[in-house]
């Protein structure tokens, strides 16, 4: 099982990957997704699998989601 998050380089998306893992989900089962993965570097380090994912680049898409069970999408605030 895997819950991805999009958006866990945001406000929150990150909070809801703590959230997880406040809950005791362990953080194997967490896939943190985001444009700017260095931003979470420290979920990487603490056993969160971190992927690049960018909804403009819809070929980043399907590896980033591939193996999940559960999806929370998080919408970016970007018009257009």
């Amino acid at each position: 099982m895997s819950i991805i998050v999009t958006g866990a380089t945001g406000h929150l998306g990150r909070l809801a990957v703590e959230s997880l893992l406040k809950r005791g989900v362990p953080a194997e089962q967490i896939v943190a997704t985001g444009r700017k993965v260095d931003k979470i570097d420290d979920l990487a380090a603490r056993g969160v699998e971190v992927r690049h994912a960018d909804f403009t680049r819809p070929e980043t898409l399907g590896p980033a989601f591939a193996g999940a069970t559960r999806l929370l999408l998080v919408s970016g605030s970007e018009l257009g």
